[in-house]
């Protein structure tokens, strides 16, 4: 679907939930806030139900307290069967975790709004531009075809969201229409220094704390050219730190010029396990993520590991030095 069929197709419908991938990041919690509260706006009934509690790093993102997650949440399956369930900033329903059975699998309708590349999906239409840098670069662009007004929070939500998903105008995928974008939402009352602010220097002493406990168990390797983190639910436990927090991790090795990739493999406190890639541009992550039944971009991926660390470690670390070796020859 193109921006003017995704903004007609959310104009004809009344009901609407939105959710986001499983710990939601900066860009889909800016792509929510936003959506749900210009479409309110214009007299839609709108909720935000993620599966998971997001960082409270994001709170700024949402000065009305409009986004939940299921386990703060009463909704029955009544309202889920007459709502059309809006999925952002992931292509794979499975992502979306327990919300992929609790509001998914049961919805009227189901519609994708997203900037990586969307599996084949049955269930859902779906609004997929890679070609953007970031899933609020999008919802900004459905927001200006619906003619909506961007209020000051609205406009704060989408800039965070794609301050963070371009690594602050820095990754490749950001383009003067990212630029003309940003401009547009700070003429509308996204101040730029506040937001880099409650983004990047309002963490708390225990997310300092297993900072450095991620960063103990730093290892590298093809000369350096690739970084391995560790967390552990006992470093979660520990520091007394929430799972959530450790979100920005994974970027840390790349400020090393000879840095190339950067894996970060990290345990939740239920033991779940997941990995994350970022690269330079040298090795397409996202390859590597699909392999594993994840997904993301070029330069930045992930998936749920179906396999124990040491395992999963040696099966990635693999296949990124392979990719390393091709880019050498």
């Amino acid at each position: 679907m193109t921006i003017t069929e995704t903004a007609a197709y959310l104009s004809a419908r009344n009901d609407l939930i939105l959710c986001s991938h499983e710990s939601p990041d900066a860009d889909g919690l800016g792509a929510e806030f936003a959506l749900a509260t210009a479409l309110a706006s214009i007299g839609k009934r709108v909720r935000v139900i993620n599966a998971d509690r997001h960082s409270d790093s994001y709170a700024f993102m949402d000065p009305t307290g409009i986004i939940g997650w299921l386990s703060n949440t009463t909704i029955d399956d009544a309202e889920i069967q007459r709502s059309t369930v809006i999925l952002v900033d992931t292509g794979d329903v499975m992502y979306s975790g327990k919300a992929a059975d609790r509001l998914i699998a049961k919805a009227a309708e189901v519609l994708i709004i997203d900037h990586h590349e969307v599996k084949e999906v049955s269930v859902a239409k779906t609004c997929s531009m890679p070609a953007f840098s970031s899933t609020c670069e999008i919802v900004y662009r459905i927001l200006n075809e619906l003619g909506c007004k961007l209020s000051a929070d609205i406009a704060a939500a989408l800039f965070a969201g794609i301050v963070y998903d371009t690594g602050s105008f820095a990754y490749s995928k950001t383009t003067v229409g990212t630029f003309e974008t940003a401009l547009d939402l700070v003429k509308s009352g996204a101040n730029p220094s506040k937001i880099h602010g409650a983004l990047y220097e309002s963490s708390a002493i225990s997310t300092l704390l297993l900072r450095k406990d991620v960063m103990s168990s730093l290892e590298l390797y093809e000369n350096d050219r690739i970084a391995i983190q560790t967390l552990t639910r006992n470093m979660l436990r520990e520091t007394g730190c929430l799972y959530e927090e450790a979100d920005g991790f994974i970027n840390i090795p790349l400020q090393a010029g000879v840095v190339e990739v950067s894996i970060f493999f990290k345990e939740n406190e239920e033991g779940t396990l997941r990995c994350s890639l970022r690269a330079k541009g040298t090795v397409n992550v996202a390859q590597i993520a699909q392999s594993f039944g994840g997904g993301g971009h070029k330069s930045a991926a992930g998936f749920k590991s179906p396999y124990p660390l040491e395992t999963i470690k040696n099966k990635v670390l693999e296949l990124v030095m392979a990719e390393l070796a091709k880019s050498n020859s």
